[in-house]
């Protein structure tokens, strides 16, 4: 493939996501032990003579340390968690994001690769829009969206060339933000990723995901730590066996004839269309108490959307026209109701 393909290195998207995610995150949200915002980064400041605002400084015997602007005060930190904690994604996108926010809402534990795949080109943009300055967050939503254009599973030639060069003015940004200390080596590959998707194509097709998820399955084989190579052999025939034989069990559930985990249940006793949507509730069931005017707008809205009374909804709008009201759409939304419930009980009673 390499040869084909002029690829003499293979750079890893996802690891070199994963650790410019953390980094991005890290510094934002002021964590100990992920900032970039060291001490040493500010010594540095002093060093080269620059920003001299950010410099340390002593104040009796403490040494402070001057607030930055890429850095989220107490409060957006809150905010910021709050708002990855709050994220609901379809099922099979994501994980769940909430159990990666501290106890505090101050910082983000135990991110996995994918999550700082979903966070850099979802939540990071999204989240950090209204905390930080605008030239800061454009950069950051600059180079998240460079990723997610990296990502695509079709990549365009020319838009990987401009993408190159545009590459460079967000890292030219990203300088004039962020400290030196800031730029590892991991921010320098970011420069080869669109030669390599020129040379390689889409990048789903060499980075490391499917790899690692397999090798994770193999660990998940290990019962024995002190032999783990005969332990990953022997689950690797046990698996192989098992779905083999499982091929043949008709009265037993399998992986084969196993419903499918969303597999939505049809309801056939209900007549009404607006309510025969094919899908089934997930998680714990929580009864809201709706107020006069949030239950108007519900009973409007299935009315509304009810092919069945579509009749009705035409003959109130035309009596509405008769009685020459000003904001026909406001007064059929709000005496609709009541209108068609005197209709229906004197069709009964007839």
């Amino acid at each position: 493939m390499y040869l084909k393909t002029r690829v003499v290195t293979n750079l890893d998207v996802m690891h070199i996501e994963k650790n410019l995610c953390d980094s991005l995150l890290g510094t934002l949200l002021a964590d100990p032990h992920k900032s970039k915002d060291t001490d040493n980064a500010r010594r540095d400041l002093a060093k080269l003579g620059i920003r001299h605002k950010l410099h340390l400084f002593e104040d009796g015997n403490k040494l402070m340390k001057p607030a930055a602007d890429y850095t989220f005060s107490e409060a957006n930190r809150r905010k910021f968690c709050r708002f990855i904690r709050s994220v609901k994604f379809s099922d099979g996108f994501a994980s769940n994001l909430s159990k990666n926010v501290a106890q505090n809402d101050s910082r983000l534990l135990g991110l996995k690769s994918h999550d700082c795949h979903v966070i850099m080109q979802r939540l990071l943009p999204v989240g950090c829009r209204s905390l930080v300055s605008k030239n800061i967050w454009s950069t950051i939503a600059e180079l998240c969206t460079f990723f997610k254009q990296l990502c695509a599973s079709t990549v365009n030639v020319s838009d990987m060339v401009e993408a190159q060069k545009q590459l460079v003015l967000i890292l030219c940004k990203l300088e004039r933000i962020f400290p030196p200390a800031f730029f590892d080596i991991m921010i320098h590959l970011v420069l080869h990723l669109p030669e390599e998707a020129i040379l390689g194509g889409p990048v789903h097709m060499r980075w490391m995901y499917p790899f690692e998820r397999y090798l994770k399955r193999l660990k998940d084989y290990v019962r024995n730590a002190a032999k783990p190579e005969g332990s990953i052999a022997e689950g690797y025939v046990v698996d192989e066996a098992l779905t083999f034989c499982s091929r043949y069990f008709d009265d037993v559930e399998t992986r084969f004839n196993k419903p499918d985990k969303n597999d939505d249940i049809i309801h056939p006793t209900r007549q009404l269309s607006v309510f025969e949507s094919q899908c089934k509730p997930l998680g714990k069931q929580l009864y809201v108490e709706l107020d006069n005017n949030a239950r108007n707008k519900a009973e409007f809205y299935i009315l509304n959307n009810s092919p069945e009374l579509e009749p009705y909804l035409n003959e109130h709008k035309q009596e509405l026209h008769v009685r020459c009201c000003l904001n026909i759409n406001e007064v059929h939304r709000t005496e609709f109701a009541g209108w068609f419930f005197e209709k229906v009980v004197n069709i009964i009673i007839s």
